[in-house]
């Protein structure tokens, strides 16, 4: 009983900064900072219709789909192939290899930020997809590659061993063997890869102009305006897409996230 009750208040913790968007994006403007705090409220603004005829934020919605879903890719992509020669070759230094990508995924990102605008200014990288796909690519590999040779470790090398002494070929062992046992593994890379691209906000600040806006930064526009409805609808906006991602690929997640859980 115990358990249960602890698990519905960390529920109820955890919904309400969702609970608070939501309510924030109908609410009047004049009830979001209200003193006591208006949980329940019965006066409600349509700002859902009313702001597509106000503001078009439908391009940022378009560039943050284009940089993520590429982002996604090719990091899955290296992540597929990288993961897989860590976990079946043995080499010199191989776990001080492993340490330093755990150490480059652990360094915080607005230490690097600036280098990444020089560099990528001096390469004519500002403000197009390709260069913050490839930063967004870059920042999520070390997480990506750790997760895939997890999940490869997981399977038996006997499967590899076995079918290289029938004549196949690494490559076709990957494609035709492990592969399709670690789809839910390869599923859950990608969307933790995607969500990452989605949301990341620094990068996306500072290698961006005019030209390419993503939902983070458009709904940034609105912090230091009066309209903090505008802003709650945009955000609340951005999160259906990974609700519909995680909903079409659940049991891949699950799967992939669990894997090798359970040994006998």
């Amino acid at each position: 009983m115990f358990r249960k009750i602890s698990a519905y208040l960390i529920g109820l913790i955890f919904f309400f900064p969702l609970f608070f968007l939501i309510s924030s994006a109908i609410k009047p403007t004049k009830d979001i900072f209200a003193i006591p705090p208006k949980i329940f409220f019965f006066s409600i603004d349509f700002n859902f219709l009313n702001i597509f005829s106000k503001i078009n934020f439908f391009p940022s919605i378009i560039d943050s789909f284009i940089i993520a879903i590429g982002s996604a890719s090719w990091t899955l992509f290296i992540a597929i192939y990288s993961g897989y020669y860590l976990s079946r070759n043995n080499f010199k230094f191989k776990n001080l290899f492993i340490i330093s990508i755990i150490s480059a995924r652990m360094m915080p990102l607005i230490s690097i930020s600036i280098p990444i605008y020089f560099v990528f200014s001096k390469l004519n990288l500002l403000d197009n997809y390709f260069g913050l796909i490839l930063v967004h690519s870059f920042i999520n590999l070390p997480l990506a590659v750790l997760l895939m040779k997890s999940f490869y470790d997981d399977i038996p090398k006997e499967i590899d061993e076995n079918a290289f002494i029938d004549g196949a070929k690494k490559f076709h062992i990957l494609h035709k063997l492990i592969l399709p046992l670690t789809i839910g593994g390869v599923s859950a890379t990608f969307i933790l890869s995607f969500i990452f691209s989605w949301t990341e906000f620094i990068c996306a600040v500072m290698l961006t102009q005019m030209e390419i806006k993503t939902l983070p930064v458009y709904a940034s526009l609105y912090k230091t305006l009066p309209n903090w409805s505008s802003m709650s609808v945009i955000i609340s906006f951005s999160l259906i897409p990974l609700f519909m991602l995680f909903l079409l690929i659940q049991k891949y997640i699950v799967r992939g996230l669990t894997l090798g859980s359970v040994r006998e």
